[in-house]
Order: C-alpha cells, then structure tokens, then sequence
C-alpha cells in the first residue's frame, strides 16, 4: 500500500512539532521563573545525559520504523542493502507480524540496559556536577527521570510504525494530546513548589501518555490489529532472529549516526557543565533549546516526508522522489529564517518581560541557529539515501563528530573562548564535508539540479499552503 502525505498530514505534523518543541519554548520562562540558575542548568544536564540513553536505540527504531514501510508498501522480504521493490501494494502481515515480534524482543534488553546505567554511572556523574547543592530533591529527580527515559525507550517504537505505515497525521495528534498535558502538569507542579522533581514528573506523563496513545492508534489504523490477528502462524524465535539480523545491518549504522549527531549537538552540553558553572550551562543550553525548537519546526515537513519518500523510491515513482525532496529542502530554508525573525523580534522580548534577569545573547543564539540549520540542511540530504536502505554516510558523520568534540575541548577547555569555542568548533566540523558533499551527491543521482529543485520545491510549497489555508 503506497504513503502519500495528505493535507490533513501536513497540518497535524506542523501542530504537532509546534507543539512538541514550542512546548519547550512555553515551559522555557516558566521553568526559568521557578527553577534557580543551577537547577536550571542541572536539568539540562539530565536532559543532556537522557539523550545519551535514548542512543541505546542505537538506530534500530528507525531501521525497523522504515522496514514497516517496506512491509506496508508491499515487499515480500528485507535485506541488508537496498530494498525489495514491491510487485504489488498489498501489506504483508506475516512479515509486519515478525517485525513487530523482533522490535519488542530488542527494546526490552535495550531499554533494561539503559536503566542499569541511568541508575549507576548517571547517578554518580549528577552527583558530582551537583556537589555543592544541599539536600535530595535533585537525586530525587533523577530517579524519576531516569524512569520517564526507560517507558519512553521502552514503548517509542509505536511512534515511529505509525508514521512508517503513513498514520502520520495519528502519530502527531499524539504528540499534541501529550504534550499539552505536559505543559498542563509543569506549570501546576512548579506552581504548588516541587521544583525539577516536578519538571521531570511532568517529562514521564508526557512521555507515557504518548506511547500509549501510539500503541492503541497502530492497531486501531485502518485495522491493522484485526489483519495482524488473522495471521494464525506462531512467530517462532527462528523466525526473530534473521530478522534481527538483517535489521541489526544497518541499525548499528544508524545508532553510529545517532552517537555522532549526539556527539556534535547535546554533547556540548556536558563539555560546557564540566567548563563552566551550572549557571552558564544554563544559559548555553536556552540558546540550544531554542535553535533546536526552530530546527525541528522548519523540519517538519522533512520528518513528514519520510514514508513517503521511502514509499516512493520502493515504487519507482522517480518524479515523486523529485518533487519531496525539492519541498522538503525549500521549505526547511524559508521556515527557518522565518522562525529566527519571529523568535528575535518576538519571543525573546516576551521572556525578557517574564524575567528581566534572564540572559540569553542574541549573538550567541544566531551563531547556534546557523549551526541547526547546517544540521538540518545536511540531514535532508542524508535522508534520501538512508529512504533507499543505504548508509552511505556513517564514516563522514563519525569523523565530524570526533572533530566536533577535540575542537569543542581545545577551544573551550586549553583556549578559554567560552560559548563562542563550542559554536565555532560545531560549525566548523561540519563545513569541511557533510554541508556540501551528500546534496552535490544527491542531486547527481536524481539528475535534478539546484536551480531545479529550487523552482520545484517553491512552486509545491506555495501550491501546499495556499491548500492548507483553504482547509482551514
């Protein structure tokens, strides 16, 4: 069955990444507002360690969330490299069914690991960044943090199978459902003084309630559960372990991707705590935060895009692989100018009037924009060849990451250049080859040229929205 990314798709995914990382920017003031300078700065630090256990994935959600789409669209077999075209556009749930069976075998041993080391080697690094701060409350928190991380470890992989079977519009109603819920219980846990406890109360509601959202909407979407149920044949444990195998091909790829991606973005974090106080942590990682919100909206179409880009290409639909790829790069480059503007002229104003002391440097925050928008100009790129099953860039991400973080010690720790040390090390290890080698490379293989794609991209985007807004 092919994916096709309908309007109503397109406009949930906007609200649903609006929400998911706008949450962050309207939790900002309020968590700036009742949190001191080094809790501020702590609980970006669990936010920073967090993400090093959701690389216990280690790329098997998106490899098995894109495998989904190849079962979807009608491949009768996986295999290591490159796909098998479908012959037909007929599901098949024998395969889907064992899929299912191996992604739960796997998450269960991922997710157990990464809470033994939440729990053991996180505590004590939190022990130690946090010293000189009196009493529990913080040990407290992160236990309960370190709970949120397992469930969402643990049950994530139904977020990413409703968007590989091209529920994408389900998949982000989730998102803004949890979300809001999250926002709701931040603000009254901070307002009735449970300081960070609250905040990472309020991060595990989030977290549950969206993966039991996804679980339930995967079965319900256009009867999957009842076609899976009619499937009589007991998956057996030989028939997990190729499977296994074969995703695990191009998994660890991904998960290297992933280690690298962490390496050159949130790592920066911990380098920055272990320079610097907590309390310039803090403000570090509120320009993070915030080039991170305004990278992920103007993304959102590429996130969107990828089902279908994925479907497309195991369809042999070339033009439509053209025309996806054109909206999803023109469409991040305008949004995302648009969403520096609105958050400079804007929002930052707005937090200034909610805490006049709070310190965020527009110069610091341009420089880590340029850096997102770098990433994402080079993710949407990677992105068409990891659609075709081929990972073709592990070593050039692996080596920009260890670069990333030599420059980001160099700079910070032996040169004293501060924040400025870490932004300048990100951006320069990225210029070097990822920002112009994979479009040059992509663009070749799709015989489709800048100009071209500029042309393309802007006339479906402005088709895109003048629709949106009519349905509206």
């Amino acid at each position: 069955m092919q994916v096709n990314l309908t309007k109503t798709d397109v406009i949930w995914s906007y609200m649903g990444t609006i929400l998911s990382m706008g949450a962050n920017l309207l939790m900002l003031p309020i968590i700036i507002y009742y949190l001191d300078a080094d809790m501020l700065g702590l609980w970006y630090v669990f936010v920073s360690i967090g993400a090093i256990a959701i690389l216990f994935d280690f790329g098997f959600g998106v490899t098995f969330a894109r495998n989904i789409t190849y079962c979807w669209s009608g491949a009768d077999k996986l295999q290591k490299v490159d796909v098998s075209f479908a012959e037909n556009n007929e599901p098949d749930y024998l395969l889907m069914k064992k899929v299912l069976r191996a992604c739960k075998v796997v998450y269960l041993r991922l997710s157990a690991s990464a809470l033994f080391l939440l729990l053991t080697a996180g505590l004590v690094y939190i022990i130690y960044v946090s010293r000189h701060i009196d009493g529990f409350e913080h040990l407290i928190a992160w236990v309960v943090f370190s709970i949120a991380v397992f469930l969402n470890l643990y049950y994530g992989y139904y977020a990413s199978f409703l968007r590989g079977v091209g529920a994408v519009g389900e998949a982000n109603k989730n998102t803004v459902i949890a979300r809001a819920a999250q926002i709701l219980l931040t603000v009254v846990l901070l307002m009735l003084g449970l300081g960070i406890i609250g905040v990472c109360i309020a991060y595990l509601a989030y977290g549950t309630l969206f993966r039991v959202l996804g679980k339930w909407k995967f079965y319900r979407y256009q009867h999957i559960g009842e076609r899976l149920g009619e499937v009589k044949q007991i998956i057996l444990r030989s028939d997990v372990q190729p499977l296994v195998r074969i995703v695990w091909h191009n998994a660890w790829r991904d998960g290297v991707i992933s280690l690298s991606n962490y390496l050159s973005n949130q790592a920066t974090v911990i380098i920055c705590s272990l320079y610097l106080t907590l309390a310039d942590t803090g403000v570090y990682s509120i320009g993070v935060q915030i080039a991170m919100a305004i990278a992920a909206i103007s993304g959102t179409f590429y996130m969107a895009s990828q089902p279908q880009l994925q479907s497309a290409y195991i369809t042999h639909d070339v033009e439509k692989t053209r025309e996806t790829m054109s909206v999803i790069v023109v469409s991040l480059v305008v949004l995302f100018i648009l969403g520096v503007i609105t958050v400079v002229t804007i929002f930052l104003p707005l937090l200034r009037m909610v805490k006049p002391d709070a310190i965020v440097s527009v110069p610091i925050l341009l420089g880590l924009c340029v850096y997102h928008l770098i990433l994402q100009f080079r993710n949407c790129y990677t992105s068409y060849f990891s659609c075709s099953n081929r990972i073709l860039y592990m070593k050039s991400f692996i080596m920009s990451a260890l670069l990333c973080i030599i420059l980001s010690i160099v700079f910070t720790g032996c040169l004293h250049c501060g924040v400025w040390g870490l932004i300048g090390a990100q951006i320069l290890s990225q210029l070097i080859y990822n920002v112009w080698h994979w479009p040059i490379l992509a663009h070749r293989e799709m015989q489709l040229s800048a100009i071209d794609m500029f042309k393309v991209g802007n006339n479906q985007l402005l088709t895109t929205v003048s629709q949106v807004i009519k349905k509206v």
